[in-house]
């Protein structure tokens, strides 16, 4: 009885180890509302020049879910920003989960993340090759429009990587993803939203968020893969072990 306890135990203690991952500071879902399921973290805030913009049911992964639907155009953007002030330990330390789809501009630039307050044509792109693209230095796998893609940013002090659908598509050194105090001193994230100074400024397109994460930590590739909830494949081998040798007991203590 002593070792079957102990067992169990360990099992419990490894399944927990095995699932556990970072929490993030902010996290947004999109049911109905644009606030933050973390306590103390701020709501988003709409950038809505149409005015057409807002909730909508969609599939997202074969889940029936509400998402948000940014409707602009390319001289009047539309999108998302989130003040990260007292969020983030350090300007070049964080990761961002941003669960979307894009539905215009097939084979052009467009925009998903922005941490120069839209100053700056750098940033986290799709681009002309529907590849991820962290302009001007790194370009990645292809993208697809119309369909709802796992993209993942993460900033480990200036080693800047970024995973499309659990895969990770790029490393490099650079500070384009660092939140710059100069050009944005209230640590603004921009989602989906172009430059609006500075060359090109028109790399748009419309489309629909489904999830929203924030850590203030850079996410390792363990982490970061495979999806949420799905425990790697290690991980359930090492449990099938586990609970095998718990037959092997009770049937031991049977005979």
């Amino acid at each position: 009885m002593h070792s079957f306890k102990f067992i169990v135990a360990a099992l419990s203690f490894f399944s927990a180890a095995a699932f556990a991952a970072p929490t993030p500071v902010a996290s947004y879902g999109f049911n109905n509302t644009l606030a933050s399921s973390v306590g103390g973290a701020p709501a988003l805030v709409e950038v809505n020049p149409l005015g057409t913009s807002g909730f909508a049911a969609d599939v997202v992964f074969g889940n029936a879910q509400t998402v948000y639907t940014f409707n602009g155009t390319p001289s009047q953007n539309a999108g998302l920003t989130l003040d990260s002030t007292g969020l983030l330990t350090s300007p070049t330390l964080y990761t961002v989960e941003i669960v979307f789809k894009f539905t215009e501009n097939l084979n052009a630039w467009r925009r998903i993340l922005d941490v120069q307050n839209r100053q700056t044509d750098n940033g986290f792109y799709v681009d002309p090759s529907n590849n991820l693209d962290v302009y001007p230095v790194a370009g990645g796998s292809p993208f697809t429009n119309d369909e709802y893609h796992d993209v993942f940013l993460v900033n480990d002090n200036g080693k800047v990587t970024f995973y499309l659908d659990g895969s990770a598509q790029q490393t490099v050194n650079t500070t384009v993803m660092d939140l710059d105090p100069v050009t944005n001193p209230d640590d603004l994230f921009g989602f989906f939203l172009d430059n609006i100074a500075g060359p090109a400024t028109q790399e748009y397109s419309s489309g629909s968020v489904a999830r929203i994460n924030l850590f203030n930590v850079a996410l390792t590739a363990e982490e970061v893969t495979p999806p949420t909830g799905v425990p790697e494949p290690g991980s359930l081998a090492l449990l099938g072990l586990g609970l095998a040798g718990l037959a092997a007991i009770q049937k031991r203590k049977q005979a």
